[in-house]
């Protein structure tokens, strides 16, 4: 049985590392970014706030709706207004096309985007990115 898996992470984070959705361990354990965050190579844990676009682990082979955005986007939009992160590194495509819009993931891998400027698909913005903050959105597909 899957669970929800919330954001996690200090309120004040300046980076938000946003996945497409957990996987089968973070279903269960929430952990499977803390041997990668260990504070040497990357900054730690405890300073990063870690999120999903979805909530639950639904199977490698289940195929998202627009249901399931309905039913999770709003927590996405809730983190991130709450938290206002200056840098955001969204994990894979969905992540990345949800704060990107329609894009080549070829070509936006690795490259910083600094948003709202760098964002040319303005009908496909969520209602986030049209507040005034300004966050560089760095995407990492994986």
């Amino acid at each position: 049985m899957s669970r929800r898996v919330h954001g996690e992470g200090p309120p004040d984070a300046t980076i938000m590392i946003v996945g497409s959705e957990p996987g089968f361990a973070e279903d269960r354990t929430g952990e499977e970014l803390d041997r990668f965050l260990d504070g040497k190579a990357l900054p730690a844990r405890g300073e990063i706030f870690v999120t999903n676009l979805y909530r639950e682990y639904k199977g490698k082979d289940y195929v998202r709706t627009a249901a399931d955005l309905a039913n999770d986007e709003p927590d996405l939009v809730r983190e991130l207004q709450q938290v206002r992160p200056s840098l955001i590194v969204p994990l894979g495509r969905e992540a990345t096309r949800w704060f990107l819009g329609d894009v080549d993931m070829d070509s936006t891998q690795g490259i910083a985007w600094y948003s709202p400027h760098d964002i040319v698909h303005v009908d496909d913005i969520p209602p986030y990115w049209i507040a005034p903050d300004a966050a560089v959105i760095f995407p990492i597909v994986h």
